[in-house]
Protein backbone atom coordinates (compact mmCIF):
# COMPACT_ATOMS: atom_id res chain seq x y z
CA UNK A 1 0.00 0.00 0.00
CA UNK A 2 1.21 3.29 -0.79
CA UNK A 3 1.78 5.98 1.93
CA UNK A 4 -0.73 9.17 1.59
CA UNK A 5 0.05 12.14 -0.33
CA UNK A 6 -0.61 15.72 0.76
CA UNK A 7 -2.36 17.93 -1.66
CA UNK A 8 -3.45 21.60 -0.92
CA UNK A 9 -7.03 22.33 -2.35
CA UNK A 10 -7.62 25.56 -1.95
CA UNK A 11 -5.79 28.19 0.75
CA UNK A 12 -8.35 26.99 3.53
CA UNK A 13 -8.18 23.13 3.36
CA UNK A 14 -5.73 20.09 2.40
CA UNK A 15 -6.49 16.71 1.46
CA UNK A 16 -4.55 13.55 2.42
CA UNK A 17 -4.47 11.35 -0.41
CA UNK A 18 -4.39 7.11 -0.79
CA UNK A 19 -3.86 5.33 -3.43
CA UNK A 20 -1.64 7.86 -5.68
CA UNK A 21 1.90 7.20 -6.15
CA UNK A 22 4.11 9.75 -3.98
CA UNK A 23 6.64 10.08 -6.43
CA UNK A 24 5.03 9.59 -9.87
CA UNK A 25 1.64 10.48 -9.13
CA UNK A 26 0.36 7.32 -10.62
CA UNK A 27 -3.22 6.35 -9.62
CA UNK A 28 -2.54 2.86 -8.25
CA UNK A 29 -5.81 2.50 -5.82
CA UNK A 30 -5.40 1.54 -2.13
CA UNK A 31 -7.05 -1.07 0.61
CA UNK A 32 -6.94 1.72 2.98
CA UNK A 33 -10.41 1.33 5.71
CA UNK A 34 -11.10 4.49 7.15
CA UNK A 35 -14.01 2.62 8.68
CA UNK A 36 -11.71 0.17 10.77
CA UNK A 37 -11.13 0.20 14.68
CA UNK A 38 -8.66 1.90 16.60
CA UNK A 39 -8.37 0.80 20.43
CA UNK A 40 -11.87 -0.54 20.21
CA UNK A 41 -13.32 2.67 18.52
CA UNK A 42 -14.19 3.83 14.76
CA UNK A 43 -10.93 5.58 13.17
CA UNK A 44 -13.18 8.68 12.58
CA UNK A 45 -14.49 8.92 16.14
CA UNK A 46 -10.83 8.34 17.50
CA UNK A 47 -9.41 10.86 15.57
CA UNK A 48 -12.10 13.48 16.62
CA UNK A 49 -12.10 13.03 19.67
CA UNK A 50 -8.13 13.41 20.10
CA UNK A 51 -7.94 16.39 18.17
CA UNK A 52 -8.70 19.99 19.84
CA UNK A 53 -10.70 22.09 18.91
CA UNK A 54 -12.97 19.91 16.21
CA UNK A 55 -12.04 21.05 12.42
CA UNK A 56 -14.80 19.02 10.68
CA UNK A 57 -12.27 16.72 9.17
CA UNK A 58 -14.18 14.54 6.79
CA UNK A 59 -13.24 10.96 4.76
CA UNK A 60 -14.26 10.33 1.31
CA UNK A 61 -13.99 6.92 -0.43
CA UNK A 62 -13.90 7.66 -4.38
CA UNK A 63 -13.58 5.73 -7.76
CA UNK A 64 -11.11 6.67 -10.38
CA UNK A 65 -10.45 4.84 -14.03
CA UNK A 66 -11.92 1.77 -11.66
CA UNK A 67 -9.46 2.32 -8.98
CA UNK A 68 -10.31 2.98 -5.33
CA UNK A 69 -9.17 6.48 -3.67
CA UNK A 70 -9.58 7.18 -0.84
CA UNK A 71 -9.37 11.53 0.54
CA UNK A 72 -9.30 12.80 3.96
CA UNK A 73 -10.11 16.93 4.19
CA UNK A 74 -8.57 18.95 6.35
CA UNK A 75 -9.90 22.41 7.00
CA UNK A 76 -6.86 24.95 8.57
CA UNK A 77 -7.36 25.56 12.04
CA UNK A 78 -9.07 28.87 12.94
CA UNK A 79 -7.68 31.48 15.89
CA UNK A 80 -6.02 28.80 17.64
CA UNK A 81 -3.65 25.59 16.50
CA UNK A 82 -4.90 22.69 16.49
CA UNK A 83 -3.83 19.74 18.93
CA UNK A 84 -4.13 15.87 18.90
CA UNK A 85 -4.16 14.18 22.63
CA UNK A 86 -3.24 17.60 24.28
CA UNK A 87 0.26 18.23 22.15
CA UNK A 88 0.05 21.18 19.21
CA UNK A 89 2.90 19.84 16.50
CA UNK A 90 4.26 21.71 14.04
CA UNK A 91 7.37 21.01 11.27
CA UNK A 92 10.97 22.34 11.33
CA UNK A 93 12.61 21.08 8.18
CA UNK A 94 11.87 17.12 7.91
CA UNK A 95 10.82 16.99 11.63
CA UNK A 96 8.19 16.89 13.71
CA UNK A 97 8.21 18.79 16.92
CA UNK A 98 6.21 19.48 19.82
CA UNK A 99 5.33 23.37 20.08
CA UNK A 100 5.43 23.73 23.49
CA UNK A 101 9.09 23.21 23.11
CA UNK A 102 9.60 26.63 20.69
CA UNK A 103 7.78 29.27 22.61
CA UNK A 104 8.96 31.85 19.96
CA UNK A 105 6.97 29.57 17.35
CA UNK A 106 4.25 28.79 19.01
CA UNK A 107 3.91 32.67 19.60
CA UNK A 108 4.13 33.30 15.75
CA UNK A 109 1.77 30.69 15.01
CA UNK A 110 -1.35 32.28 17.16
CA UNK A 111 -0.59 35.71 15.61
CA UNK A 112 -0.54 34.33 12.42
CA UNK A 113 -4.06 32.98 13.28
CA UNK A 114 -5.42 35.68 14.83
CA UNK A 115 -4.15 37.91 11.83
CA UNK A 116 -6.59 36.63 9.98
CA UNK A 117 -9.43 38.24 11.28
CA UNK A 118 -7.76 41.72 10.88
CA UNK A 119 -8.62 44.11 8.22
CA UNK A 120 -7.81 47.47 6.94
CA UNK A 121 -11.47 48.59 8.92
CA UNK A 122 -10.96 46.87 12.23
CA UNK A 123 -6.75 48.00 12.80
CA UNK A 124 -6.65 51.67 14.44
CA UNK A 125 -4.27 54.06 12.48
CA UNK A 126 -0.85 54.47 14.06
CA UNK A 127 -1.78 58.74 12.61
CA UNK A 128 -4.78 60.13 14.19
CA UNK A 129 -3.87 63.63 12.87
CA UNK A 130 -5.38 62.98 9.19
CA UNK A 131 -6.58 64.91 6.85
CA UNK A 132 -8.53 64.04 3.20
CA UNK A 133 -8.00 67.20 0.76
CA UNK A 134 -7.14 64.64 -1.74
CA UNK A 135 -9.88 62.47 -1.50
CA UNK A 136 -11.99 65.13 -1.87
CA UNK A 137 -10.89 66.22 -4.82
CA UNK A 138 -10.12 62.60 -6.14
CA UNK A 139 -13.81 62.08 -5.60
CA UNK A 140 -15.04 65.51 -7.24
CA UNK A 141 -13.40 64.52 -10.39
CA UNK A 142 -15.08 61.78 -11.02
CA UNK A 143 -18.20 63.52 -10.16
CA UNK A 144 -18.98 62.36 -7.11
CA UNK A 145 -19.74 65.12 -4.05
CA UNK A 146 -18.45 63.71 -0.32
CA UNK A 147 -20.14 65.29 2.52
CA UNK A 148 -17.96 66.62 5.50
CA UNK A 149 -20.34 65.42 8.30
CA UNK A 150 -20.92 62.12 6.98
CA UNK A 151 -17.93 60.56 4.55
CA UNK A 152 -15.79 58.90 7.63
CA UNK A 153 -18.69 56.85 8.07
CA UNK A 154 -20.03 56.27 4.64
CA UNK A 155 -16.20 55.41 3.70
CA UNK A 156 -16.35 52.99 6.68
CA UNK A 157 -12.97 55.13 7.64
CA UNK A 158 -13.51 54.40 12.01
CA UNK A 159 -13.43 51.79 14.17
CA UNK A 160 -16.13 51.15 16.55
CA UNK A 161 -14.61 53.13 19.12
CA UNK A 162 -14.68 55.95 16.95
CA UNK A 163 -11.07 56.26 16.00
CA UNK A 164 -9.34 56.39 12.06
CA UNK A 165 -8.31 53.01 10.74
CA UNK A 166 -5.99 51.78 8.71
CA UNK A 167 -8.26 52.30 5.39
CA UNK A 168 -9.02 55.97 6.76
CA UNK A 169 -4.54 56.35 6.42
CA UNK A 170 -4.60 54.37 2.70
CA UNK A 171 -7.02 57.25 1.22
CA UNK A 172 -5.55 59.97 3.98
CA UNK A 173 -3.23 62.91 2.38
CA UNK A 174 -0.22 61.28 3.97
CA UNK A 175 -0.87 57.59 3.76
CA UNK A 176 3.05 56.96 5.15
CA UNK A 177 3.24 53.82 3.05
CA UNK A 178 6.04 54.21 0.23
CA UNK A 179 5.06 52.98 -3.42
CA UNK A 180 7.75 52.79 -5.49
CA UNK A 181 8.85 51.41 -9.36
CA UNK A 182 12.34 49.99 -9.13
CA UNK A 183 13.54 49.49 -12.66
CA UNK A 184 16.88 47.42 -13.05
CA UNK A 185 18.90 47.05 -16.11
CA UNK A 186 19.21 43.15 -16.42
CA UNK A 187 16.84 39.87 -15.55
CA UNK A 188 17.12 39.66 -11.89
CA UNK A 189 17.85 41.83 -8.44
CA UNK A 190 21.15 41.46 -9.24
CA UNK A 191 21.87 43.37 -11.73
CA UNK A 192 22.72 47.44 -11.93
CA UNK A 193 19.33 49.60 -10.37
CA UNK A 194 18.87 52.09 -12.81
CA UNK A 195 16.30 53.93 -10.74
CA UNK A 196 13.68 54.32 -8.23
CA UNK A 197 10.38 56.46 -8.57
CA UNK A 198 8.64 57.02 -5.79
CA UNK A 199 4.23 57.41 -5.75
CA UNK A 200 3.54 56.53 -2.44
CA UNK A 201 2.60 58.65 1.03
CA UNK A 202 0.13 60.43 -0.14
CA UNK A 203 -4.03 58.91 -0.81
CA UNK A 204 -3.79 55.41 -2.34
CA UNK A 205 -6.21 56.47 -5.42
CA UNK A 206 -3.58 59.13 -6.07
CA UNK A 207 -0.59 56.68 -5.94
CA UNK A 208 -2.64 54.08 -7.89
CA UNK A 209 -3.05 56.54 -11.14
CA UNK A 210 0.31 57.88 -10.98
CA UNK A 211 1.76 54.46 -11.35
CA UNK A 212 -0.49 53.70 -14.42
CA UNK A 213 0.92 57.30 -15.72
CA UNK A 214 4.19 56.29 -15.38
CA UNK A 215 3.68 52.68 -16.87
CA UNK A 216 2.48 54.32 -20.60
CA UNK A 217 5.86 55.92 -20.30
CA UNK A 218 7.59 52.68 -19.79
CA UNK A 219 5.30 51.00 -22.48
CA UNK A 220 7.68 52.01 -25.16
CA UNK A 221 5.80 52.14 -28.67
CA UNK A 222 8.16 50.61 -31.10
CA UNK A 223 8.02 50.69 -34.73
CA UNK A 224 8.32 47.75 -36.31
CA UNK A 225 9.64 48.40 -40.15
CA UNK A 226 9.89 44.35 -40.62
CA UNK A 227 8.64 43.53 -43.99
CA UNK A 228 7.47 46.86 -44.32
CA UNK A 229 5.78 47.58 -47.31
CA UNK A 230 4.13 50.81 -47.25
CA UNK A 231 3.05 51.96 -43.76
CA UNK A 232 5.11 50.54 -40.64
CA UNK A 233 3.59 48.56 -37.45
CA UNK A 234 3.34 50.61 -34.21
CA UNK A 235 3.97 47.82 -31.31
CA UNK A 236 4.00 48.31 -27.72
CA UNK A 237 6.33 46.94 -25.03
CA UNK A 238 3.08 45.25 -23.34
CA UNK A 239 -0.03 45.27 -23.11
CA UNK A 240 -1.72 48.03 -20.91
CA UNK A 241 -4.89 46.49 -20.44
CA UNK A 242 -3.52 43.36 -18.56
CA UNK A 243 -0.95 45.80 -16.90
CA UNK A 244 -3.92 47.68 -15.23
CA UNK A 245 -5.66 44.90 -14.64
CA UNK A 246 -2.63 43.42 -12.68
CA UNK A 247 -1.93 47.08 -10.64
CA UNK A 248 -5.67 47.12 -9.64
CA UNK A 249 -5.65 44.04 -8.46
CA UNK A 250 -2.46 44.14 -6.26
CA UNK A 251 -4.15 47.06 -4.75
CA UNK A 252 -7.29 46.29 -3.79
CA UNK A 253 -6.19 42.58 -2.94
CA UNK A 254 -2.59 43.72 -1.02
CA UNK A 255 -2.72 42.78 2.69
CA UNK A 256 -2.16 46.20 3.95
CA UNK A 257 -2.81 45.09 7.33
CA UNK A 258 1.66 44.27 6.87
CA UNK A 259 1.72 47.88 6.21
CA UNK A 260 3.65 47.10 3.04
CA UNK A 261 2.56 48.43 -0.17
CA UNK A 262 2.32 46.42 -3.89
CA UNK A 263 5.85 46.06 -5.12
CA UNK A 264 6.24 47.18 -8.84
CA UNK A 265 10.08 46.18 -10.49
CA UNK A 266 10.46 46.44 -14.27
CA UNK A 267 13.20 44.29 -15.67
CA UNK A 268 14.80 44.66 -19.28
CA UNK A 269 12.36 41.31 -20.10
CA UNK A 270 9.26 42.09 -18.25
CA UNK A 271 7.43 44.24 -15.86
CA UNK A 272 6.56 42.56 -11.81
CA UNK A 273 3.80 43.47 -10.05
CA UNK A 274 3.73 41.69 -6.22
CA UNK A 275 1.06 42.03 -4.12
CA UNK A 276 1.95 40.94 -0.14
CA UNK A 277 -0.22 38.62 0.90
CA UNK A 278 -2.07 35.20 -0.31
CA UNK A 279 -5.38 34.64 -1.71
CA UNK A 280 -8.52 34.86 0.72
CA UNK A 281 -9.09 31.73 2.36
CA UNK A 282 -12.97 31.26 0.83
CA UNK A 283 -11.22 31.39 -2.51
CA UNK A 284 -9.59 28.14 -4.70
CA UNK A 285 -6.95 28.14 -8.05
CA UNK A 286 -9.06 27.61 -9.93
CA UNK A 287 -11.34 29.92 -9.15
CA UNK A 288 -8.87 32.47 -9.16
CA UNK A 289 -8.20 31.62 -12.99
CA UNK A 290 -11.97 31.44 -14.10
CA UNK A 291 -12.54 35.33 -12.02
CA UNK A 292 -14.66 34.28 -9.34
CA UNK A 293 -13.71 37.58 -6.95
CA UNK A 294 -13.41 37.51 -3.38
CA UNK A 295 -12.05 40.49 -2.10
CA UNK A 296 -9.24 40.92 0.54
CA UNK A 297 -10.05 44.39 1.40
CA UNK A 298 -13.82 44.74 0.89
CA UNK A 299 -14.11 48.13 1.87
CA UNK A 300 -11.66 49.12 -0.44
CA UNK A 301 -12.86 47.04 -2.80
CA UNK A 302 -16.12 49.10 -2.71
CA UNK A 303 -14.34 52.43 -2.83
CA UNK A 304 -13.05 51.01 -6.39
CA UNK A 305 -16.10 50.31 -7.35
CA UNK A 306 -17.96 52.95 -6.76
CA UNK A 307 -15.28 55.35 -8.52
CA UNK A 308 -15.19 52.62 -11.78
CA UNK A 309 -11.73 52.07 -10.98
CA UNK A 310 -12.71 48.56 -11.08
CA UNK A 311 -15.88 46.56 -11.88
CA UNK A 312 -15.32 43.85 -9.84
CA UNK A 313 -17.18 41.77 -12.63
CA UNK A 314 -13.94 39.14 -12.00
CA UNK A 315 -13.20 39.20 -15.51
CA UNK A 316 -9.25 41.00 -14.72
CA UNK A 317 -7.28 37.89 -14.05
CA UNK A 318 -9.45 35.84 -16.94
CA UNK A 319 -7.95 38.79 -18.89
CA UNK A 320 -4.28 39.13 -18.35
CA UNK A 321 -4.42 34.64 -18.55
CA UNK A 322 -5.75 35.11 -22.23
CA UNK A 323 -3.29 37.27 -23.43
CA UNK A 324 -0.04 36.21 -21.55
CA UNK A 325 -1.64 32.68 -20.05
CA UNK A 326 -1.23 31.45 -16.67
CA UNK A 327 2.06 30.99 -15.93
CA UNK A 328 2.46 34.84 -15.76
CA UNK A 329 1.16 34.42 -11.68
CA UNK A 330 3.88 33.47 -9.26
CA UNK A 331 2.04 32.18 -5.80
CA UNK A 332 4.78 32.28 -3.43
CA UNK A 333 4.68 31.73 0.55
CA UNK A 334 3.27 35.43 1.56
CA UNK A 335 3.02 37.24 -1.92
CA UNK A 336 1.29 36.39 -5.78
CA UNK A 337 3.13 38.51 -8.17
CA UNK A 338 2.12 38.85 -11.76
CA UNK A 339 5.47 38.95 -14.24
CA UNK A 340 4.11 40.88 -17.51
CA UNK A 341 6.87 39.85 -20.53
CA UNK A 342 8.23 42.12 -23.09
CA UNK A 343 8.10 42.38 -26.31
CA UNK A 344 10.90 43.53 -27.83
CA UNK A 345 11.48 43.64 -31.39
CA UNK A 346 14.66 45.64 -31.62
CA UNK A 347 16.91 43.63 -29.32
CA UNK A 348 16.99 45.99 -26.61
CA UNK A 349 17.60 43.08 -24.00
CA UNK A 350 19.63 44.57 -20.89
CA UNK A 351 19.47 47.83 -22.83
CA UNK A 352 16.05 49.15 -21.24
CA UNK A 353 16.81 51.82 -19.08
CA UNK A 354 19.68 53.04 -20.47
CA UNK A 355 19.99 56.26 -22.56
Amino acid sequence: MYPPIYTPVCYNRWVINWGINDETHEVVGTQFDFRRDVKNEPLEHYLARQIVPDIAFSFHEVNFEGKRLVLLKIPKAKNTPTSFDGVRYMRIGSSKVNVNKYPDREANLFEVLSDREKTIEHIESEYQDLTFERLFTYYAGRGISLKSATFKKNLGLLTNDGKYNLMAQLLSDNSHIPIRVSIFRGETKASPLFSVKEFGNTCVLLSLDKVLEYADVINIIQADERERIVSRKDISLFDMSAFREAIINAFVHNKWTDGNAPMITVYSNRVEILSRGTLDSKQTIDGFYMGESIPVNQKLSDIFLQLHISERSGRGVPKITDIYGKDVFDFRENSIAVNIPFNWINNMGNNVGKR
